[in-house]
């Protein structure tokens, strides 16, 4: 009975104490996902495309230069992609152009001051212009374009039969495709979408005859291309920008905006050259610092991405994952294992209710089950002796060997349970 009490009086204490008991232990993963926030990597993204990827290790560089953990992730998509992911919070920054960010995200022909403002409605800063212009093109063959006499987009109203490949984001661009057509009434019909590295290598192989490209692309000239002139400035500018969640740390932002107007376009073709031989980006990011310091070149070495920086930046997060982890389990465990504890059915099976241990619980069946046994025997033998003494004439017998039976019964065996029974 004290012990039925006792237990009503601890699920009292533990029902009125858990919620604030949670409250207070929910503070602790909030402070340790605050604390390693300061620890996580600055996220960059960049497009599918060489010059965005080129850019995108510069700022891994200069970012890791200043003694801050970052991580590029290359190619993620398109500029949509890249904007949703930096508003969305995936990624923290990415390089972008301002004809590209007036004409696909604002729907307008703001110049770079009045973009920044629109932005800012927006949740996303920018940078100030990186220094060159990659605006859009159309390129050709130079002993094509030479031996046909086209030199400008509208002289292409004379060449119907052309066949264009251009890149699928180009196509449904608000400054691609469509509006270009209209502009310069290009009759042209034979229009193919294509990757953007891949349209280079249709060109020079005779598959299309025109393709869209970037002015800073390295490929024009070591492919003998020639760009044809924009003669009715369709195009907008694009002047290279970084684009950033304000709520970033404000080291990085500073840090980012030390690539403001460093690169021009000679250099940046340099840049996507060295991209385009190797097929390294981060050492083409490198030739960008080389330049800027005015040092000679040296042996590229990217301590950033050592592997010992790796492992240890990789083993931290793990750390961090793994206690928040165990914390949780901790917190929702406890109270859940302390309330299963104290609140067993009053129907469980009298052993579970009384027994201490596996060893005593079979040790006292076992000896209940001979117990019962040999009741069993004892009473089968007394019940024919008092049915024999009954049939005896002459006065009935008393109870006693009745009250003698139950002298030796299971009434008085050392189990707890008195409503045990034999049969």
């Amino acid at each position: 009975m004290n012990r039925l009490r006792k237990s009503k009086s601890f699920r009292r204490f533990l029902v009125s104490w858990l919620p604030d008991f949670l409250l207070i232990f929910s503070c602790v993963p909030v402070f340790l996902i605050n604390s390693s926030s300061a620890a996580e990597s600055i996220v960059i993204g960049s497009k599918k495309f060489t010059e965005s990827y080129v850019l995108g290790e510069i700022a891994k560089r200069i970012l890791t230069d200043a003694g801050i953990s970052a991580e590029h992730r290359q190619g993620m998509g398109g500029t949509i992609i890249l904007w949703e992911g930096l508003r969305g919070g995936q990624i923290d920054a990415y390089p972008e152009y301002t004809g590209t960010i007036a004409t696909e995200i604002l729907k307008s022909d703001l110049k770079a001051p009045e973009i920044r403002a629109a932005l800012e409605k927006f949740g996303v800063g920018m940078t100030a212009p990186l220094g060159f212009n990659n605006t859009y093109a159309l390129v050709m063959r130079r002993s094509e374009a030479q031996r046909l006499g086209i030199r400008t987009l509208s002289d292409l109203q004379r060449y119907p039969e052309l066949k264009l490949g251009l890149t699928h984001e180009f196509l449904e661009r608000q400054d691609g495709w469509r509006p270009l057509r209209e502009r310069y009434s290009l009759p042209q019909q034979n229009v193919i979408g294509i990757d953007h590295a891949l349209g280079y290598n249709a060109l020079a192989n005779g598959s299309i005859d025109v393709k869209d490209a970037y002015s800073t692309d390295a490929k024009i000239e070591q492919n003998d291309l020639v760009v044809l002139e924009d003669d009715l400035q369709f195009f907008p500018k694009y002047e290279a920008v970084f684009l950033f969640r304000p709520s970033t740390r404000a080291d990085a932002i500073a840090a980012m905006r030390h690539l403001e107007g460093t690169l021009n376009e000679t250099r940046m073709i340099r840049l996507n050259a060295e991209a385009e031989r190797t097929k390294n980006y981060t050492r083409a990011a490198a030739l960008y610092f080389d330049g800027r310091d005015g040092a000679p070149r040296r042996p590229y070495q990217n301590l950033g991405d050592s592997f010992p920086h790796k492992l240890a930046r990789w083993t931290l997060r793990h750390l961090q994952l793994a206690g928040f982890s165990l914390l949780l389990s901790i917190i929702v465990g406890i109270p859940l294992g302390i309330v299963a504890r104290t609140t067993r059915p009053a129907c469980s099976p009298p052993l579970f209710r009384y027994q201490r241990s596996h060893r005593r619980r079979s040790a006292l069946s076992v000896r209940f089950a001979a117990n019962c046994a040999q009741h069993r025997d004892w009473i089968a033998g007394h019940s024919t002796n008092i049915a024999r003494i009954r049939s005896r004439p002459g006065p009935q017998p008393n109870r006693a060997p009745l009250a003698s039976l139950s002298a030796h019964g299971i009434a008085i065996h050392p189990l707890r349970n008195q409503n045990q029974r034999c049969d």
